[in-house]
């Protein structure tokens, strides 16, 4: 099997640079918008396929391995990575933004037990003490909305929704990637 090389148009940390300004954004851009969320989201992923087709490497596709039960996961991957904004931007609705992106910071954590579960990876005693912090200061974070308001628990709620969601849907694609042999 011949290995495909992918050749990007832009150096890595310029295409970096703008995946972090294009994420820090956005959820403020989805809170001052007046459109409703499942349509903000479906616009979101349907821009964003557009603007990833170029980056695709399709000579690195044609070589995998996927069968149909592959294309299962790839679908339900889909509707996870939906459903995930479909939540987390509607937790915007409700709670702050600074409470809704702690929360979604906590996908690491779900993604270190879900790794353990499914891959029998352990992580290391630093990577779980720094997780377990930001566990805590999401937990006061979130006992913080209790005073706020009932809506900025429900907005919580969501994002912890968006945030499972999408830690799901990083795991079904690593193991779609490691059944069908392409490189992480």
């Amino acid at each position: 099997m011949k290995r495909y090389k992918p050749s990007l148009p832009l150096h890595p940390y310029i295409l970096l640079f703008i995946a972090i300004l294009s994420v820090s954004v956005s959820s403020i851009m989805i809170k001052s918008s007046d459109t409703p969320t499942a349509v903000a989201g479906m616009y979101r992923l349907y821009l964003s396929a557009i603007i990833m087709l170029p980056f695709v490497p399709w000579k690195t596709l044609r070589y995998s391995k996927l069968d149909s039960k592959d294309w299962r996961a790839v679908f339900v991957a889909g509707l996870l990575l939906g459903l995930h904004f479909l939540f987390w931007m509607e937790s915007l609705v409700y709670t702050s933004v600074a409470s809704s992106m702690v929360i979604l910071a906590l996908q690491p954590l779900f993604v270190m037990i879900g790794s353990y579960y499914m891959f029998r990876e352990r992580a290391s005693v630093l990577t779980v003490l720094c997780l377990v912090a930001a566990l805590l200061g999401s937990i006061i974070i979130a006992w913080g909305d209790i005073g706020v308001s009932r809506d900025a628990l429900i907005g919580d709620g969501l994002s912890l929704l968006g945030t499972i969601l999408v830690s799901a849907y990083m795991l079904v694609g690593v193991s779609i990637a490691s059944n069908a042999g392409i490189s992480q």
